[in-house]
């Protein structure tokens, strides 16, 4: 990706696909498209078209992070055409998940947790592309207070990062979302070199 797509949403239409034709369009990232799913046995899901190799094996890769603070996967569905960004658009159907409500506990632990990254990257700034896997090796490190499950998804999103040579994103709102019973989730806190 260069500097120029960097920040924008992508301004793909969504491709004919017979998973993907009639259903609502709810969000839209640098390489992402959100498509509201079903509801099967109680859980809301949604489909991802991810056109970065990073989402897709933040999604996917039999080695990625999961647990507590880590999206639920249900189904990769392959692949449908190619984004503008030169990436094939691969159908991954995961769980719903919903912005941060910015009153409550959760909205405080993903500020805190934002907060505390943009304050590591800030002073780790010198090493430039590095600084976002130093600060998030520094919030691993530093006692901050997390709870378990907490420390051990940093920790796991620390290893993710360094094998697949991602870097860490915790600042912007849609990378911290919450499920309906509150729980925190790294929903897209990686991006591509």
């Amino acid at each position: 990706m260069n500097d120029e797509t960097r920040g924008t949403l992508i301004p793909d239409p969504v491709p004919d696909h017979p998973l993907l034709n009639g259903r609502r369009e709810i969000g839209r990232g640098e390489n992402t498209i959100v498509l509201d799913g079903d509801c099967v046995d109680g859980q809301e899901r949604v489909f991802k078209l991810l056109s970065s190799p990073t989402d897709y094996a933040y999604y996917t890769a039999p080695d990625r992070p999961t647990g507590r603070h880590f999206p639920v996967v249900f189904a990769d569905h392959g692949t449908v055409g190619r984004s503008s960004r030169g990436f094939p658009f691969h159908i991954v159907e995961v769980e719903k998940l919903y912005p941060l409500p910015g009153n409550d506990e959760t909205s405080a632990l993903a500020t805190r947790i934002s907060t505390s990254y943009f304050d590591a990257c800030l002073m780790w700034r010198n090493l430039a592309q590095d600084m976002g896997r130093i600060a998030l090796h520094h919030l691993v490190v530093t006692p901050m207070g997390w709870s378990e499950a907490l420390h051990e998804s940093l920790r796991a999103l620390e290893g993710f990062a360094g094998e697949y040579d991602a870097l860490p994103d915790l600042i912007k709102a849609d990378n911290l979302m919450m499920r309906k019973d509150g729980t925190l989730v790294f929903s897209d806190p990686v991006f591509m070199e």
